[in-house]
Order: C-alpha cells, then sequence, then structure tokens
C-alpha cells in the first residue's frame, strides 16, 4: 500500500469505518485457477503473464493453509480480507463462485496463519497493483 492508503486506513480505522476490499481475488490471480501456462483470454493474459510468477510464494501460502483447513484459496483469500478488518466484495461469474465464496464465512484464519499470509505477501517479490480495469 502506498502512503496515502495507508493515511486513509489509519484514519477509518480511528473512525471505526471498515474500508471495502475490492477485488480481494486480485481479478482471479489469488483464485489458484491461473498459472504461467493457463491464463484468461484478453488483455489480462499480458498483466497475468507479468505479475503471476512474483505471486508464487503467497499462492503456495495460500494453498498450504487451504490444503490444511479444507477449503479452496478463494476461501482462504476472502477470509484473510475479513480478518484484517476489511469488507471483502469478490465478483463472481457464476452461482458456484457465489456458493464457493460463502465458505469463507464462519471461520478465522489462526494468528499464525495470519503472519505466514502477512510475512509470504510482504517478501513477495511481485505486488499487485492498480486494477486496470476499474473505471472511476
Amino acid at each position: 500500500m502506498g502512503e496515502d492508503q495507508m493515511e486513509i486506513r489509519s484514519i477509518c480505522n480511528s473512525l471505526g469505518i471498515r474500508l471495502i476490499a475490492y477485488s480481494p481475488l486480485g481479478l482471479g490471480m489469488l483464485t489458484g485457477k491461473y498459472t504461467s501456462s493457463s491464463l484468461p483470454l484478453g488483455l489480462r493474459a499480458l498483466l497475468f503473464r507479468k505479475i503471476l510468477p512474483g505471486l508464487e510464494p503467497l499462492l503456495s501460502s495460500l494453498r498450504e493453509i487451504a490444503q490444511k483447513r479444507r477449503k479452496t484459496l478463494p476461501q482462504v483469500a476472502i477470509n484473510w480480507c475479513i480478518c484484517k478488518g476489511t469488507v471483502p466484495i469478490p465478483g463472481v461469474k457464476t452461482v458456484k463462485q457465489a456458493e464457493e465464496n460463502l465458505g469463507a464465512l464462519g471461520w478465522r484464519l489462526s494468528s499464525d496463519e495470519l503472519l505466514q499470509l502477512e510475512y509470504t505477501a510482504s517478501e513477495s517479490p511481485q505486488k499487485m497493483i492498480q486494477n486496470i480495469f476499474q473505471t472511476r
């Protein structure tokens, strides 16, 4: 997060305002659906080709936690957002995706799991970028 974003987050926290986590699954990059050899179509393929390799350490941590908890990567990623105090708004295209996302509710990542994800994300060679597909 940039300095301005951290300041906004701090102000919201002090006022008891929860932030909305837009695209908590990183445009689908944190779902495990895409790999360097299996990219989405269109413009996202160019973006994913550049970003996905650097996200592998984070995806590996998400996979490890998901397997241990018998959850999916999206469920762990969304729960991570919830545990950080945000209101995640994942996009869905199918009823199946909506039902899967509901599996992020009713449980919480442990403090060790949160530390693992935070550390892995902070050490990741690739940081997420502004959603170039978001309109203003």
